[in-house]
């Protein structure tokens, strides 16, 4: 990578590193003076994107909530359902070509990155170096553990983490909030019952990730509730915003 891409990134982004607490394997997110702030954010995923209306509308309507009706970001996505992230490739190139974006968020496969990392990590890359020629910045969101398989967390953040890293990128630590709702709440369901896909509280708790990563607020206290309970968004708030944080006990500002 050249050294004006690492500077582009840098300054414009949110670094990610995972440590791992006693409790459960939680990410620190450091915000620099500049949070990446996007106007227009690209989704390329699957299906674990486009359930319950698409992570992108309900990351759209978290960002709007403080800014008001009149504000006029953009959030589209691209999906395959069950898709790989190579294969992507002709649709992204297309779409940079004919849109602008100002980040442009890539989930692979749930399983890619450790049955098939050589694949998932060249793909990334290339997509790193055409998202930025493009002018945009490229951001990994790290994707669930299946409810049969909570081990798959540690090697999923590990995988996430050693990429973000090698392409100076930002890393969404969904899954990471993932855990650490099914430990503190086990009765609150994140997944479907085919044990990986979302429900619309896990879509909303990545929403909320995805959130507080890139504009470098507290999702805490945002009007949108994407129909859920004030009690269970309430909370799902506060645990993407202490994912973020990485620390269980620090306080939780308002906003």
């Amino acid at each position: 990578m050249s050294g004006s891409a690492r500077m582009r990134s840098t300054i414009a982004g949110l670094l990610l590193v995972l440590v791992a607490t006693a409790c459960h394997s939680a990410p620190v997110v450091r915000t620099t003076p500049d949070p990446l702030q996007p106007r227009r954010v690209l989704f390329v995923g699957n299906s674990f994107t486009y359930y319950n209306n698409s992570l992108h509308n309900h990351y759209r309507k978290l960002v709007r909530a403080p800014r008001g009706p009149s504000w006029r970001g953009v959030a589209r996505s691209m999906t395959l359902s069950g898709g790989r992230l190579g294969e992507h490739r002709e649709g992204l190139r297309q779409r940079l070509a004919e849109q602008t974006f100002d980040a442009v968020v890539l989930q692979g496969h749930s399983l890619e990155p450790l049955n098939d990392a050589a694949r998932f990590r060249a793909a990334a890359t290339e997509y790193a170096d055409w998202i930025r020629d493009n002018g945009a910045q490229p951001v990994l969101l790290m994707t669930w553990a299946y409810s049969s398989r909570p081990e798959m967390t540690e090697p999923l953040q590990k995988a996430y983490s050693d990429l973000g890293e090698q392409l100076d990128a930002l890393v969404v630590p969904a899954g990471s909030a993932f855990a650490l709702v099914t430990t503190e709440r086990p009765d609150l369901l994140l997944r479907m019952r085919d044990d990986r896909h979302p429900t619309l509280a896990g879509t909303y708790l990545a929403a909320c990730t995805m959130f507080g990563a890139l504009h470098g607020q507290s999702p805490i206290g945002l009007a949108y509730k994407a129909g859920l309970s004030e009690t269970v968004a309430s909370y799902l708030q506060r645990a993407a915003w202490q994912t973020l944080q990485g620390s269980p006990d620090r306080p939780h500002p308002s906003n």
